[in-house]
């Protein structure tokens, strides 16, 4: 058996003191959502609403929060469950997708970009998350298997969710199986979570294309170590994704924010992601500015900000 990192012993510990404590929800920005979507013609997929799925995302957001529309794990999952899907069909698998996104790109400014994208690139992107969803919350299959699905399929050369890399990819297998309780939930495996790999376990995996053998091990390693930890509220024995979620905020920081009541992150530990998104909101900001008078300016400041939507050409 693979011993525990220290990272991941230190990081349990301070979760423990804190009595498990869990993320909390966070705003996320509406308007950016659904102006993406209203504003994009192709986005509207026999008869699928994207438009729509971002209200019904907002207003679930907003039933436990007042007026503030915070999203967090418990809500996103809500919108995974079998029953929800089935009921829904595909207009609730798209919903279910795009908040497993609004989580994912939190705060950054381009997730409302990157996520059309997956979903006009790819003619039949909504036929493909609903067989993704299926696969996933099949009793014999699961999340590993679905994993295992896309791989086959983009190795053969189909424009399967073009766009759709497993950083992010992982985010909706996670939801859609951590809300069925007929399949091992299979967590996330992002960057920040490969880099923790790599620095504090010697564990080599790949993200930048949807490798089933590093997404396998990471599995593997997730069980092993959960088994030599208990659990901190004594309710049973600790899940995957705790371990996932005691590995990414290790390698984020966060961990030390669970014995105190604030969340700050010291700026040398934010992701590329994080700061990505702030100067987007910057640059949006200085752009409707009146205080500029070089009429290159506004152009060079658009230039910039479709730069940091596309940010690059690999998959997330």
């Amino acid at each position: 058996m693979t011993p525990i990192p220290d990272s991941l012993a230190a990081a349990y510990s301070r979760w423990a003191s804190a009595s498990g404590r869990v993320q909390r929800g966070f705003p996320w920005r509406r308007e950016s959502w659904a102006k993406r979507f209203a504003t994009s013609g192709a986005l509207r997929h026999r008869g699928t609403d994207l438009s729509a799925a971002v209200e019904e995302i907002a207003t679930v957001c907003s039933k436990d929060s007042g007026d503030r529309v915070l999203i967090s794990r418990e809500v996103v999952q809500g919108l995974h469950t079998p029953e929800k899907l089935r009921a829904g069909g595909e207009q609730s698998v798209v919903a279910a997708f795009i908040a497993a996104m609004i989580w994912g790109y939190g705060t950054t400014g381009y997730g409302p970009y990157r996520t059309a994208r997956v979903l006009t690139t790819d003619p039949e992107a909504v036929e493909h998350l609903v067989e993704i969803a299926r696969i996933a919350q099949d009793p014999e299959r699961g999340g590993e298997r679905a994993f295992a699905h896309v791989a086959e399929q983009r190795s053969e050369g189909v424009p399967y969710l073009k766009y759709l890399g497993p950083a992010f990819g992982t985010k909706f297998l996670y939801f859609l199986t951590a809300a069925s309780n007929d399949v091992d939930t299979t967590p996330v495996l992002d960057a920040v979570v490969r880099r923790w790999f790599t620095k504090h376990a010697e564990v080599k995996l790949y993200t930048a294309w949807w490798d089933l053998d590093s997404y396998s091990r990471y599995l593997g390693l997730l069980d092993e170590w959960r088994a030599q930890l208990p659990s901190p509220t004594g309710s049973g024995p600790l899940q995957r994704e705790d371990v996932e979620l005691l590995i990414f905020a290790s390698e984020r920081g966060d961990a030390d924010s669970w014995l105190t009541d604030d969340h700050l992150i010291e700026p040398a530990e934010l992701g590329i992601d994080v700061l990505l998104g702030a100067l987007w909101t910057e640059v949006e900001q200085l752009a409707a500015s009146e205080r500029d008078d070089s009429q290159k300016g506004p152009e060079l400041l658009q230039q910039l900000r479709e730069w940091i939507e596309r940010d690059s050409a690999v998959d997330l």
